[in-house]
């Protein structure tokens, strides 16, 4: 019956061996995993940085596209209207002279 107790106490030392070495480990796993995640999280935050220049320059150059292209529209209709005036100046300065020298306009 002794070496039965003994034999069981050697079991369960042995037991609260394995549990400690267990603990420890499982200790040791949580670290590292804690670590990995901060890793990714780092990762991620420069990736998501990243995307944040390239999506902010992306927008800058568009807007700036949207721009020249509106500003070379209105330049044409600067153009169109210059034109427009221009003869209707000339129109204007006809009908002032013909009106001053006693012509008929037509």
């Amino acid at each position: 019956m002794e070496k039965v107790w003994e034999e069981l106490r050697k079991i369960e030392s042995e037991a609260e061996q394995i549990r400690d070495e267990a603990k420890g480990q499982a200790k040791e796993i949580n670290v590292l995993a804690q670590q990995e995640a901060e890793e990714l999280i780092d990762l991620g935050k420069a990736y998501a940085e990243e995307e944040a220049r390239k999506l902010y320059a992306k927008a800058i150059q568009e807007a700036n596209k949207n721009h020249e292209d509106r500003l070379k529209a209105n330049q044409e209709s600067v153009k169109k209207l210059r034109v427009q005036a221009e003869k209707r100046i000339d129109q204007a300065s006809s009908a002032v002279a013909n009106a001053v020298l006693g012509e008929k306009i037509f």
